[in-house]
């Protein structure tokens, strides 16, 4: 019997290969922020600011996630210490809305493990903690690549089943009815189209997808009250509306492959935009409605995926897209 030639892979020390955490494998980090990303499976991060003063201590890395929330990173080689949780703490102290904070070292300690677990269990809903371990790996003589070990992470689906109540202590009603909604869907997604994934359980009226750019996404939305579904391209950081109105100048392309006219939405009086597709007179609490609805706002995923991903990633929207936005709550 033949058997395949394998090699032997080995790990190797972060210290070993980025050498000194401050002046290589931050600056190393700061430029390949997908690979983070990727690892924690929490989209695309935009850098903002590296070695960025914070108070009496220096934040490693600023950077953005999708939805233009804060992503703060602290780095250090060795094992983690009691300073950098005080630190990280400070940071994220510092936010006044969602955010996330990134702990990265060689080796997580076991009670600073227990400790970012506990501030996941215990923080209020949309600041998220991570505890990372890197090292590098190489087969044989082939250049290290760098592995990122998640050993701390923020529960999402308990926090969503156990989020937000009504005045008697349980879930309201719109909530119960987004909950079986969402997760119809995410069955739907799995099997029809996995480049689409929900990963969490989910209560609000809205959930978001990627698109390729941090500050802009794929938003499906959902509306008892209205009577409606919709699918729309949210620019999160469009305060002068720089974004939505270079898209404009393409409507007529745009609108032939959604097939159907959009609603452009510029928002006058929040720092966000939308584009908008709306199906009216339907229930979202109807489940047995569920296969036409996730069949409708699936095809228009898709088409909106196709129509802006391209356009999105060439804008340039300057100094002008700055800020946050956050989708309406509607239903």
């Amino acid at each position: 019997m033949t058997f395949p030639k394998l090699g032997r892979l080995t790990t190797i020390s972060a210290k070993a290969v980025w050498l000194h955490e401050a002046q290589t494998f931050t600056p190393w980090l700061a430029e390949n922020l997908d690979l983070l990303g990727e690892a924690l499976q929490i989209g695309e991060l935009e850098l903002k600011a590296t070695e960025l003063p914070a108070g009496e201590f220096r934040l490693d890395i600023l950077a953005e996630d999708e939805s233009g929330n804060p992503v703060l990173i602290e780095n250090q080689f060795g094992n983690t210490d009691h300073r950098h949780l005080g630190q990280l703490i400070t940071y994220i102290a510092s936010q006044r809305s969602d955010a996330t904070a990134i702990w990265i070292a060689e080796t997580i300690r076991e009670d600073h493990r227990a400790a970012i677990d506990w501030l996941n269990s215990t923080t209020k809903e949309g600041f998220n903690f991570f505890a990372v371990e890197v090292e590098a790996l190489k087969i044989g003589d082939s250049d290290p690549a760098p592995f990122f070990r998640v050993v701390a992470q923020p529960n999402n689906w308990a926090r969503a089943v156990d989020a937000k109540v009504s005045g008697e202590g349980e879930l309201a009603e719109r909530h119960k009815v987004r909950l079986a909604y969402w997760a119809s869907f995410a069955e739907y997604l799995r099997k029809s189209d996995p480049s689409f994934a929900i990963n969490r359980q989910n209560k609000d009226n809205w959930i978001q997808f990627r698109i390729g750019r941090a500050g802009f996404a794929i938003l499906c939305t959902i509306s008892t009250s209205k009577q409606r579904i919709g699918v729309e391209l949210y620019l999160f950081k469009d305060p002068v509306k720089v974004g939505i109105r270079e898209l404009k100048l393409d409507r007529a392309a745009i609108e032939a492959v959604i097939g159907e006219p959009l609603e452009w939405q510029e928002l006058p009086n929040r720092k966000a935009s939308r584009i908008a597709l709306y199906r009216h007179g339907v229930d979202p609490s109807e489940t047995s409605g569920y296969s036409d609805l996730h069949a409708w706002m699936l095809d228009k995923m898709q088409r909106f995926r196709l129509a802006f991903a391209p356009r999105v990633k060439l804008l340039d929207l300057g100094a002008d897209g700055s800020g946050n936005g956050e989708p309406d709550e509607d239903a």
